[in-house]
């Protein structure tokens, strides 16, 4: 069976947080606009979605309109390794690896965060850790 959420049979999908999340919000998108998942190809009946179309909607000969199937965009990797350091390798083959990579896995890393709340406390970590050191007394 093909699902929809592969973007190929032929070439499997690396097994990341970031392609997690990338379904995730692709299925979480076919739940909310109503398409019936029980089928091997997602679909629903009603009108189209002028803005939806362009995004994740085709029509078919039978007036159903089916969920195009989930493509997985790549947006690299960041690797933590220690010692402020990091490791980058970001699309269109651009490496890095040292200070740099380590100041844009950070800035990633904080904007992931769900609330300013969690940025906040997080950065509060970290220039913590960096004056007084890492607690130790727990361990």
């Amino acid at each position: 069976k093909n699902s929809p959420c592969c973007a190929d049979a032929q070439a499997p999908l690396p097994a990341t947080a970031q392609v997690a999340a990338q379904q995730g919000e692709f299925l979480a998108r076919l739940f909310a606009t109503g398409y019936d998942t029980t089928q091997d190809i997602p679909t629903r009946s009603g009108t189209k979605e002028p803005l939806a179309e362009a995004f994740c909607q085709t029509m078919d000969n039978t007036n159903l309109i089916i969920a195009r199937p989930f493509q997985f965009l790549d947006l690299g990797a960041l690797t933590y390794i220690g010692d402020s350091k990091a490791l980058a390798q970001l699309p269109a083959g651009i490496k890095g690896q040292g200070g740099v990579a380590f100041a844009l896995w950070r800035s990633v890393y904080i904007a992931k965060q769900m609330s300013l709340r969690n940025r906040l406390l997080i950065f509060g970590d970290w220039v913590r850790g960096r004056f007084f050191g890492r607690d130790l007394t727990r361990l």
